[in-house]
């Protein structure tokens, strides 16, 4: 009789567990229901994080492009030149002024939304701009800034450079299609520029005797509209390019210069 209760006791704790454990299973299955619902919610939300996103980036690309500066960049075209200077010249620096270095005068593009470059800087890039329109007009056999045995040297100085554009006054008066008016009707110009290009470029022997002097301006004073057409910058390139195109003339009409580079 104890065997018996002892393997009753025995088959009752076993019945006892395993409805425990099937609860279990159950509650285990009810439990991870909400967590693929929480998943399932996760992916839809990534679309619109990604839309967000995008929307976000938009907008700072368009914030970015409104606040873009017009900057100057010296461009300079020049007609072939005829006859040659038959001679290798290296190109020295171009040198700003006192009065561009220290700020008393303008220099480069000055107005609303223009970008500042520091003077020495586009002083480079003037150098750089003028020796290619020299290289490409053909004003000499080689044009370079070092050769081991130039026959010239060449440097120089920027007296000049600058444009200031600006909105005209009358622009500014706070009366109702007063602008359009004068803009459409009366075909007054809404814009003022202004500006000069004044250079001077130095010939030397390669032991730095002094062969020549010539010097290059150009002035515009206008009224216009901003149709596109002629942007900030583009007007002080083309009286750069005619202060350049006087002193290729001076070059290539002075004797002196071709009897020294034909020795």
């Amino acid at each position: 009789m104890e065997s018996q209760d002892v393997s009753e006791s025995t088959t009752t704790r076993k019945w006892t567990r395993w409805p425990s454990a099937i609860r279990s299973r159950l509650t285990s299955r009810k439990m991870a229901t909400p967590r693929r619902s929480s998943v399932s919610s996760i992916d839809g939300m990534i679309p619109r994080h990604r839309m967000h996103w995008l929307l976000a980036s938009g907008l700072l690309l368009a914030a970015t492009a409104g606040c873009t500066k017009a900057e100057f960049v010296p461009d300079i075209s020049l007609p072939e030149a005829r006859p040659i200077i038959d001679a290798t010249a290296e190109f020295h620096d171009m040198y700003p002024a006192p009065a561009l270095i220290s700020g008393k005068e303008s220099f480069g593009l000055t107005g609303p939304d223009a970008k500042q470059v520091p003077p020495r800087e586009l002083a480079h890039q003037v150098r750089d701009e003028l020796m290619d329109a020299f290289d490409q007009a053909g004003v000499f056999s080689k044009i370079t800034p070092f050769d081991r045995n130039p026959d010239l040297i060449l440097t120089g100085r920027i007296n000049s450079l600058y444009e200031h554009y600006r909105p005209r006054m009358w622009t500014r008066v706070p009366l109702p299609y007063a602008g359009k008016i004068a803009a459409d009707i009366l075909n007054w110009k809404t814009h003022a520029t202004n500006g000069e290009a004044d250079l001077t470029l130095f010939l030397l022997t390669r032991d730095g005797k002094l062969i020549g002097t010539y010097r290059g301006s150009s002035t515009f004073d206008e009224n216009f509209n901003p149709t596109g057409e002629f942007g900030p910058g583009e007007r002080l390139n083309r009286a750069l390019t005619e202060a350049v195109h006087q002193i290729q003339e001076k070059m290539l009409s002075d004797a002196r210069l071709r009897t020294v580079a034909a020795r």
